[in-house]
């Protein structure tokens, strides 16, 4: 159901090499969203040429989730894809801050959709995969960087606005949990 980024098969990345389309866009999409329509993401750049590519990418895919109906399964998968490209696109420009949040973020919602598919209780909750590849890359980028955990894991939780099976200091705990495993 979830994966992401979406590989491109060779015929894909020949197709999109010969696209008449400015080579930042090209290249934007095969970083970041491979899991979107090429021709619409073109198509979304050239209708909004006056802004920069960061910008154009994060508004692109918060316009990809209006497309389903809030808090469906679809939209769920789609918002999850949404934070790892965040994620991506803010710790390539540097964004060290912005690209921890949405990696916390995108950790609360992993639980929460594993918990509910799976029928199981937090505690059996493992790590999401994602967010341990995230975080490593984050840190790798920055090993100084300077958090407040608690605090950001309780600000990520309150994010959502929903209320999940599960409060926000068992979420932190298994956050930390993490944390104090990897040293960060």
């Amino acid at each position: 159901m979830f994966t992401y980024p979406k590989i491109l098969k060779r015929k894909d990345l020949k197709r999109i090499s010969k696209y008449p389309c400015d080579d930042e866009i090209k290249d934007a999409y095969i970083k970041y969203l491979s899991n979107y329509s090429f021709k619409e993401f073109v198509k979304y750049c050239e209708d909004n040429d006056d802004k920069d590519m960061e910008d154009l990418i994060f508004s692109f895919t918060d316009l990809q989730l209006e497309r389903f109906e809030p808090n469906s399964l679809i939209w769920v998968s789609h918002a999850m894809i949404n934070f790892l490209i965040y994620f991506e696109v803010n710790l390539d420009y540097d964004e060290y801050y912005d690209a921890y949040a949405t990696a916390i973020q995108f950790t609360v919602l992993s639980c929460a959709m594993k918990m509910t598919l799976n029928k199981i209780p937090f505690e059996e909750v493992p790590f999401p995969e994602h967010s341990k590849i995230c975080f490593e890359k984050l840190f790798d980028k920055n090993p100084d960087f300077k958090f407040n955990l608690e605090n950001d894991c309780n600000l990520a939780y309150n994010s959502f606005n929903t209320n999940f099976d599960f409060t926000s200091e068992e979420f932190y705990l298994k956050m930390k949990a993490h944390f104090d495993e990897c040293n960060y």
